[in-house]
């Protein structure tokens, strides 16, 4: 039996597996590795909110405090969700259309969600997982208004994700630490701790809006049109 102390860490290097099939499938290796590098910072960064209210899990450096694993999960999580449906799919860029690109408006969405979530999660004591979801879901349809094109990207590679989720999320949480979620979880909340399989529904759903919106940033920031 492994000690709790390696359970984010497997759960982490079990996306590195995901994301390493994803980077061998994908033609915009070099992309992926700068997406991967800002994700795992930003990994570590979401725990300010995650640690208070969703969960407290043992790293290598004790319990509830940022580790590798986070900076791990955070790059595997952003290369995966959003480079699944390029890898995967026959579609290629066309290149005869374009939109200009939309960076500044793109980086006043990402620090708008993070002061959201800190209003509503530190500041009224909402918990993070519903502000997450409500606040993924609704960037996700703004840019569908957008740009409707996407709106195949961002599903099919949301449920792609979920699928991937599901099975790492069983191997690592029914055969390797069962009792995980109930020793290192916050989920009280109505809806967020119900469990399918022992995979709490809060978890699902965020992966699932997770893939939704940051499938979208590459072409949705950089004006980038499939075929």
């Amino acid at each position: 039996m492994l000690d709790d102390k390696y359970a984010y860490l497997c759960l982490a290097l079990m996306y590195l597996i995901a994301w390493a099939i994803v980077f061998w499938k994908n033609p915009w290796r070099k992309g992926m590795l700068k997406v991967g590098i800002a994700g795992g910072l930003m990994g570590m960064i979401a725990e300010v909110w995650y640690f208070r209210d969703y969960w407290r899990p043992p790293t290598l450096f004790g319990i509830g405090i940022v580790g590798i694993e986070d900076y791990i999960i955070g790059f595997a999580l952003f290369g995966v969700g959003g480079y699944i449906y390029s890898s995967f799919s026959k579609r290629e860029i066309d290149y005869n259309r374009t939109s200009k690109p939309v960076t500044w408006e793109f980086w006043y969405l990402f620090l708008g969600a993070c002061v959201l979530l800190s209003i509503f999660t530190i500041g009224f004591g909402i918990h993070s997982g519903y502000v997450t979801f409500l606040i993924f879901f609704a960037i996700s349809i703004f840019i569908w208004t957008k740009r409707p094109d996407l709106i195949r990207v961002s599903l099919i590679s949301a449920f792609a994700t979920l699928a991937i989720t599901l099975i790492i999320y069983y191997i690592n949480f029914n055969v390797l630490f069962p009792h995980f979620w109930d020793e290192y979880g916050m989920l009280d909340e109505p809806f967020l701790g119900v469990k399918f399989f022992n995979i709490p529904f809060s978890e699902m759903v965020w992966h699932f809006s997770w893939a939704m919106l940051c499938s979208m940033f590459r072409g949705y920031r950089n004006g980038v049109y499939y075929k």
